[in-house]
């Protein structure tokens, strides 16, 4: 009652004449009105009965302060989903809090409205500022309605001048094709990030996507991933004796120089090539590629000689990925994924990688 006397009362000002009265200074005329509900502190006021004017809208100030709360509720909501509970659980979680229930259709909706912002993130300008960039294919399993099935997610990288790590982009694709990848780079350098910063392009080894590198920047350095190298030797090793061939390799990256490094992988070459000549092979096609990141200051070789910083951001999808009952399309894939990284590059901001600032600032 108090609320409907407040808007009557601001009706009759928006209007300029009171019920019933006959003056030349009227504005308009009033037009019944309609219901509507509001999610109060003091929980749901149902059936609220908002007067209407026939020729112009009114706007109410008592209503400003319940869509506030109704957008601190919406983005609560969106929290509350991203956070790895389900449409059904958001509603029973917040009831606790609201004293009624907000349905799983209400959440799902509500969920939807980070598609705007998914295509925002996917086509917004780039700023040319990233000194080094990090691409990899992610796998995730994903439970849909035929069934669990495999998403490669193409994930990009990138570390500024001051430090500051950077989910750039992300994309789901059919693979790791050589098409799939050319065309997620070439759309990063198409969106501004052109590499006159770029110092370093540390990729996680597929062939097909140091191809598409290779036309989108082929004036950059490369830095092949030392993780996925030493994953591919140890499939070409029996079970045993594994572990003493795989240590000895693990010592050229750890060397305190280029020299040293190439001397430990021809005396491990030398030692093994015999026995193991397919996984020697395998290192030794790509050695050249595996010890670029020696050029580059010692404070810094552990952070860009793998492709781990995309890795470790990507265990907090799965985290969230692996609860969910099923997706019904890519578009809800999507949103979880967005809303995650926005999460991860959020907390990036305020944690500089100490090492890469003040190596730019002694160059």
């Amino acid at each position: 009652m108090l609320i409907e006397g407040i808007l009557t009362e601001e009706q009759t000002r928006a209007l300029a004449a009171p019920r019933h009265a006959r003056k030349l200074s009227r504005l308009d005329y009033r037009n019944g009105f309609y219901s509507c509900d509001i999610e109060s502190s003091l929980g749901l006021i149902k059936d609220i009965k908002v007067p209407r004017a026939r020729f112009s809208s009114i706007e109410f100030s008592i209503f400003k302060k319940y869509r506030r709360k109704e957008v601190a509720l919406i983005e609560l909501i969106k929290d509350a989903f991203l956070s790895g509970l389900s449409t059904r659980k958001v509603g029973e979680v917040l009831e606790v809090v609201l004293e009624y229930k907000i349905s799983p259709t209400t959440v799902s909706n509500i969920a939807k409205s980070l598609d705007d912002a998914v295509k925002a993130y996917h086509t917004r300008p780039l700023e040319d500022k990233y000194k080094y960039l990090f691409l990899d294919g992610i796998t995730l399993k994903v439970k849909s309605l035929s069934g669990s099935h495999k998403k490669t997610v193409l994930v990009a990288c990138g570390i500024t001048a001051e430090g500051i790590k950077e989910i750039i982009s992300f994309r789901l694709a059919p693979g790791e094709s050589e098409d799939s990848w050319y065309a997620f780079v070439e759309g990063l350098y198409r969106r501004g990030l052109a590499g006159k910063n770029l110092e370093l392009i540390v990729f996680d080894g597929s062939g097909p996507l140091r191809r598409a590198i290779d036309i989108v920047y082929p004036y950059n350095s490369k830095q092949r991933c030392w993780v996925h190298k030493l994953r591919n030797v140890t499939a070409k090793l029996p079970k045993k004796g594994t572990k003493k061939v795989m240590d000895s390799a693990k010592k050229i990256y750890l060397a305190e120089d280029k020299t040293t490094a190439e001397i430990l992988f021809k005396n491990w070459q030398k030692d093994y090539k015999d026995i193991y000549p397919k996984a020697v092979e395998c290192l030794a096609k790509d050695i050249e590629d595996l010890l670029t990141f020696f050029y580059f200051d010692e404070d810094i070789r552990s952070k860009i000689r793998t492709t781990n910083i995309i890795e470790r951001s990507f265990r907090e999808i799965r985290r969230r990925v692996r609860p969910m009952a099923c997706f019904q399309n890519s578009a809800s894939v999507n949103r979880i994924i967005f809303g995650v990284i926005s999460g991860i590059n959020k907390g990036w901001k305020s944690k500089p990688i100490k090492e890469i600032k003040k190596f730019t600032q002694n160059t």
